[in-house]
């Protein structure tokens, strides 16, 4: 892109006009252009050479009035441009006022829901100990620690520890068998598929049958990834290389027996009610009306 003084050849109009000058001090015999009287310029014994330099003074001032304008033009651009440039400015201050604005607004918000849960978790503290309290002060809680067995306390404490167990896990069934597998890279196969790479811990449960494949039991380090990975097990059924690969959560023995019925009651309905997809959610039976 050219420079201003490129664009208006300001560098050659200065030179000519020095030029200019030099000769007509020359040709009139004179140190400098503020010696140039009228009777100095009529002494030029040659008319041509006059009206040469006459020719070349209107050429130059044209030249110079036409630089003028354009640089009216090209600073007037640049007023524009200016003008733009605070428009923009100022629109931008007058957002960030607004997201100052909103971002008070927010903490205030913030602050207020803070004051309300403290205030609410207060309440209730306050609420249990006056009913601690109360059955201190009734004799109640003697009596009911009294009928409090340890077997009990024992079976509560090894449920607890059961579902927290279960809820780290997973069970995969469906995924090839095969000997000497290394079946945690097999797992971790199927997960990236979902777009997960947690550490796993993998095995094989059931007695080995060349008939049936066995399912997977995956550890896995919290509920959480188990949770997301529950979530987006069904895309395994769009894929070519585990559609016949299906995710469950573990269950205790009581629930994978509840889980049984459901499916053999499903069967059944399914025979029956072929208008409808049914599927289970929620330890029952769902159906919806197929799409025609």
């Amino acid at each position: 892109m050219p420079t201003v003084a490129e664009r208006f050849n300001f560098e050659k109009v200065e030179s000519d006009g020095q030029n200019f000058l030099l000769d007509t001090v020359k040709l009139c015999k004179v140190n400098c252009v503020q010696e140039l009287t009228p009777e100095i310029v009529n002494k030029i014994g040659n008319k041509g050479d006059l009206n040469v330099k006459f020719l070349q003074a209107m050429q130059l001032i044209e030249r110079q009035h036409n630089m003028i304008i354009n640089q009216r033009v090209h600073m007037s651009q640049h007023q524009s441009r200016m003008i733009e440039l605070q428009d923009q400015v100022i629109s931008l201050q007058e957002r960030l006022l607004t997201a100052n604005e909103g971002l008070s607004k927010a903490r205030k918000v913030s602050e207020d829901f803070k004051t309300e849960i403290v205030n609410t978790f207060q309440k209730e503290v306050s609420s249990v100990k006056q009913s601690f309290s109360d059955v201190v002060k009734s004799g109640s809680l003697k009596t009911s620690a009294a009928t409090i067995s340890t077997e009990s306390i024992k079976s509560v404490a090894k449920q607890i520890a059961l579902e927290e167990e279960l809820g780290r896990n997973i069970m995969v069934f469906g995924l090839c068998e095969e000997q000497n597998e290394d079946i945690c890279a097999k797992v971790s196969d199927v997960l990236e598929s979902l777009g997960e790479k947690p550490r796993v811990e993998a095995c094989r449960i059931g007695k080995k049958s060349p008939s049936a494949t066995r399912p997977v039991k995956v550890s896995l380090s919290s509920s959480s990834i188990v949770q997301q990975i529950l979530k987006n097990s069904s895309k395994l059924s769009g894929t070519d290389k585990f559609k016949r690969v299906f995710i469950a959560p573990d269950r205790t023995a009581e629930e994978r027996a509840h889980r049984k019925e459901l499916v053999l009651e499903l069967k059944k309905r399914a025979e029956v009610e072929k208008d409808k997809k049914l599927f289970i959610r929620g330890g029952k039976i769902c159906s919806l009306e197929r799409q025609k």
